[in-house]
């Protein structure tokens, strides 16, 4: 008898962090430090998170320091994966500005891929509409 228990405990156990894992992957590359209740659909690059800043329950603006401007440019597409679309977009003197849209969420963001003190960043300006 005890042994089909500890089976049991052990098996519910495993179906937990089985779980556990399943739903961590629901939203891929979101970055867990961003400020608290940034929208999902906002999808986050990895990075160090700074610069936290939110006025109100729809706004949010947040820095993220990535490795390489190849990590700047994956911010864009995620969120395009996620259902943004570009419209508009600017570049001067190395700092690359992005404004994006997401409809069906009702979010504005923009982005703005820059480069200081030898860091890359990515900052991230988002509105919920």
């Amino acid at each position: 008898m005890k042994k089909i228990r500890t089976t049991a405990i052990t098996s519910a156990v495993g179906v937990a962090l089985l779980l556990g894992l399943t739903l961590t992957g629901c939203a891929p590359g979101n970055n867990p430090d961003v400020p608290k209740g940034v929208p999902t659909a906002v999808a986050t690059v990895q990075g160090e998170v700074s610069n936290k800043a939110s006025s109100s329950d729809s706004n949010w603006s947040y820095s993220v320091e990535v490795e390489t401007k190849k990590a700047q440019d994956e911010a864009i597409t995620k969120l395009k994966d996620n259902g943004f679309k570009v419209i508009g977009k600017n570049e001067q003197d190395g700092t690359r500005t992005y404004a994006l849209t997401n409809d069906k969420e009702k979010i504005n963001v923009t982005v703005v891929l820059t480069k200081q003190d030898k860091k890359f960043l990515v900052i991230y300006n988002i509105v919920k509409l």
